[in-house]
């Protein structure tokens, strides 16, 4: 089986190497000391979980977060911000998860395990009675296939593989709609479409929006 992949991007060199020498024993690793150079190996380099400092020397890590939001790779950050705020503007940014310094190893490896473990494109993803397959691009209710659009599937499939995490309108359009130049309220249609059709089969208060940031999918009630 192939070893997850994990970018850590922290200038605390005695930290960096703290945290590789205990991600190395079960990850393929790599690491990075500035904002920059983990936005150069993320685009150059697939990896499925960026463990990513805010305080970084060059440039805020909210905004590294929110550029690594093309990759629509998972990020798990760490910083010494332990307020609210902070942590709610992380989690906009684009972070599945948030561990506040000083941290316990066994806790951030759990976190970490908790991210990687969650289904990645091959094996679907689930949401309740939904179930998506990016390989046979299909979507089923409780069993039953449900006819989307391309743009439709894509919207659907990108929340459902980042539960929790909160896409911006901007990050939206670019991802579905790439250079087509989307119409003024393109994206808000498509979803509107998109809940319709979900409603339609039995499903409903699946991408919530978030006031005046964008849209979210979160995990389904007990």
């Amino acid at each position: 089986m192939d070893r997850k992949r994990i970018l850590i991007v922290e200038d605390d060199r005695a930290l960096a190497q703290v945290l590789e020498d205990e991600l190395q024993r079960a990850y393929d690793t790599c690491v990075a000391h500035t904002g920059r150079q983990a936005l150069v190996l993320a685009a150059s380099e697939p990896f499925d979980l960026v463990v990513l400092d805010l305080n970084l020397p060059d440039m805020d890590g909210i905004e590294v977060a929110e550029q690594l939001q093309r990759t629509a790779v998972r990020i798990l950050m760490l910083t010494a911000r332990a307020d609210v705020q902070s942590r709610v503007i992380g989690l906009y940014a684009g972070a599945s998860d948030y561990v506040a310094k000083p941290f316990d190893m066994h806790e951030l490896l759990a976190r970490i395990y908790a991210q990687l473990r969650r289904p990645g494109a091959s094996e679907g993803y689930a949401w309740g009675p939904i179930v998506v397959s990016e390989r046979e691009r299909a979507c089923l209710i409780d069993g039953q296939p449900l006819p989307l659009t391309r743009r439709e599937f894509e919207l659907l499939t990108l929340l459902l593989a980042n539960t929790g995490r909160v896409y911006t309108r901007a990050t939206l359009e670019e991802r579905l709609y790439d250079h087509d130049g989307p119409g003024s309220n393109a994206l808000e249609v498509l979803v509107s479409r998109l809940r319709s059709k979900l409603a339609a089969s039995g499903v409903e208060r699946v991408v919530e929006t978030v006031r005046g940031v964008g849209y979210v999918v979160r995990e389904p009630q007990a």
